[in-house]
């Protein structure tokens, strides 16, 4: 039985409880999981899927905040009391998730703290995450980010390859697809990536972890300090 990462982490007692409440679901390629403001009907805990964090700001294209793959959670802020979605959220790497209604995931989270007190942990993780993403965005350049994100995708895919267009990348970073374009073609030229038609190849990752930005480091070090 294909289980999350957070769930790992509870007691057998814990996870048979949860799991209980919960239901294999498909993540189609860019469907769109839950919207802003909108009411939080489910939670997920990714499986071998992955979900882009989004942020849309007037009249400008969603941008990603964050990245949700099987080391998490989508609405967690649940716990918080808080019954509205806080960001959107669309598939970015095709798979599976559990999924728990609302409603019932606040019933078990009252009856064992055991999962309160991971939720909440990760919570925080979160919080630190959504810090950084802001600083990288601001801070550090296209090609260093882009090798950042494509390091971030290849963990939650658990493949070298993985479905990724460069305008579906350009929304996500909040920068022009030529820019993409560009250091996408520097990345296969120095033999770090191969892409076709859509699909995108890891073939160098110590070559795109010399490449990228501290942030990507910064991201394992912070979950696994506060959930690990």
């Amino acid at each position: 039985m294909g289980k999350n990462n957070l769930i790992n982490l509870l007691s057998k007692e814990a996870q048979d409880l949860l799991l209980s409440k919960a239901e294999l679901t498909d993540f189609n390629l860019s469907k769109v999981i839950c919207i802003v403001n909108e009411p939080i009907e489910f939670l997920y805990f990714p499986i071998d899927g992955f979900i882009s964090i989004i942020q849309d700001i007037e009249e400008h294209p969603p941008l990603e905040v964050g990245m949700i793959g099987r080391e998490g959670v989508l609405g967690a802020e649940l716990i918080l009391g808080t019954n509205t979605n806080a960001f959107g959220a669309i598939v970015q790497g095709a798979g599976s998730a559990w999924q728990i209604r609302a409603n019932d995931f606040l019933v078990e989270v009252n009856k064992n703290p055991e999962i309160k007190n991971i939720i909440s942990a990760y919570i925080a993780v979160r919080i630190s995450q959504l810090g950084l993403s802001a600083a990288c965005e601001h801070f550090h350049e296209i090609g260093p980010r882009l090798a950042k994100w494509l390091l971030m995708s290849q963990d939650r895919a658990k493949s070298s390859t993985f479905l990724m267009t460069h305008q579906f990348i350009s929304l996500m970073l909040g920068v022009r697809r030529v820019g993409i374009t560009t250091t996408a073609a520097d990345f296969r030229r120095r033999g770090f990536i191969e892409y076709h038609r859509g699909e995108m190849k890891i073939l160098n990752r110590i070559g795109l972890k010399a490449e990228a930005c501290s942030c990507y480091q910064k991201n394992i070090k912070i979950y696994s300090s506060l959930v690990s």
